[in-house]
């Protein structure tokens, strides 16, 4: 009997390991429109361009969105099994190729404001993702304070194994304004070059020269859309909460090159690169007839602010200490080395072309050690970043 028993786990063991498991390979095996894909462990991440669904493994399609559907079903969600290297469905044991399986229109993210303190309890965190079967698939998080309308960071880990396989879409989506205290209107309006001019007509008088159709104030993601794999996960970023007033031409100059630089590293790296990108202070501007700088904020009310800094935190295992890399939002100033306030690691650890970053006109940029920024900028030693679970600070 014994002997029957061991035979019959070897034979088990055998067929187990000659079982084809699925494949999905980059981008040819996802429909377009995508639906929200998630697997056993959560939203699928990647793995390279082919990654592997175990023999027997469940797979859930998800069009999230009002009115959204899987064409080929008539069915907003589909839980498919891996079967022979092919998935089937479920419900009808019909065999289906994923790129077949597209939605009506690309699904929509939405977010979960919960009751969990962030920030030493200045803040509460706010999941960023997808409602898939009455269980929230979280993509990122925000630590959010909707009283002073400020978004204290926004935590993302950059899928290093993925990126480069990622889904190349020109499509973009509205800002909207969930789970914060003004509407999307309200918002979209303060955001309009036509209230900008207007609110610098106010503080700075009828000839100022800050704004106009070329030189405004964009939003500036926090965490970006190319940060993210597929079409939907990259709309999934259009939230004010994940945003800030920072002008175009550090959006489009210096900071962009920061997110180029996190996601050259985490796709070098290979693995999971866990970011933290937030705002420091409030801009001022000099106003030239009276000499007074003003500080500016979209609202009459003085809310939405434009924040002095951009900065965004790199963490990874391999890395000998966390990172932090900071851009001035102000194109306007004139200034060099001495507006840093830590010291400047970009050389240390080769992280960019100095040079490059110290073109004041696209958002002065330097580097530091996050221990010495820390002490520098917040004046204590003593981040309050909310780590993910597995993760913990560097000390230097």
């Amino acid at each position: 009997m014994l002997t029957l028993w061991l035979k019959l786990q070897l034979l088990l063991a055998v067929s187990s390991a000659l079982a084809d498991p699925c494949k999905i390979t980059l981008p040819t095996d996802v429909a377009n429109p995508q639906p929200v894909i998630v697997t056993q462990e959560g939203l699928l991440r990647p793995t390279n361009a082919v990654t592997e669904i175990a023999e027997n493994d469940k797979i859930t399609l998800h069009c999230a969105g009002k009115g959204n559907m899987l064409v080929a079903l008539s069915e907003q969600t589909a839980k498919l099994e891996c079967q022979s290297g092919s998935f089937y469905d479920e419900e009808t044991g019909k065999e289906f190729a994923l790129n077949k399986l597209n939605c009506t229109h690309i699904p929509t993210a939405e977010v979960l404001v919960t009751e969990i303190a962030c920030a030493n309890g200045t803040g509460l965190l706010h999941e960023v993702g997808f409602a898939v079967n009455d269980e929230f698939q979280s993509l990122f998080t925000i630590c959010y304070n909707r009283e002073n309308v400020q978004t204290l960071y926004s935590r993302n880990l950059l899928n290093g194994r993925g990126l480069d396989v990622k889904i190349i879409d020109s499509t973009r989506r509205s800002f909207r304004a969930e789970g914060m205290r003004f509407t999307t209107t309200a918002i979209n309006n303060l955001y309009t070059t036509k209230n900008q001019i207007a609110r610098f007509k106010t503080l700075f008088g009828a000839d100022q020269a800050y704004v106009n159709r070329t030189s405004f104030l964009a939003r500036g993601h926090l965490t970006p859309d190319a940060d993210f794999i597929f079409t939907y996960e990259q709309l999934a970023t259009y939230f004010y909460i994940n945003c800030a007033p920072e002008w175009q031409v550090v959006n489009a100059g210096n900071w962009l090159r920061v997110e180029n630089l996190a996601r050259k590293l985490a796709s070098s790296l290979g693995s999971d690169l866990l970011t933290f990108t937030s705002t420091l202070g409030k801009l001022e501007l000099e106003n030239s007839k009276s000499g007074d700088s003003e500080a500016i904020y979209l609202d009459k009310t003085e809310l939405i602010s434009a924040p002095q800094w951009y900065y965004k935190v790199l963490m990874h295992p391999e890395l000998p200490v966390d990172l932090v890399i900071i851009t001035l939002n102000d194109p306007f100033a004139n200034v060099d080395k001495t507006v840093e306030f830590c010291t400047n690691v970009c050389d240390k650890y080769g992280l960019a072309d100095s040079s490059v970053f110290q073109v004041a006109s696209h958002g002065y940029t330097f580097c530091c050690e996050l221990n010495d920024f820390w002490e520098n900028a917040m004046d204590t030693d003593t981040p309050y970043y909310d780590l993910p679970e597995g993760w913990s600070y560097k000390s230097n």
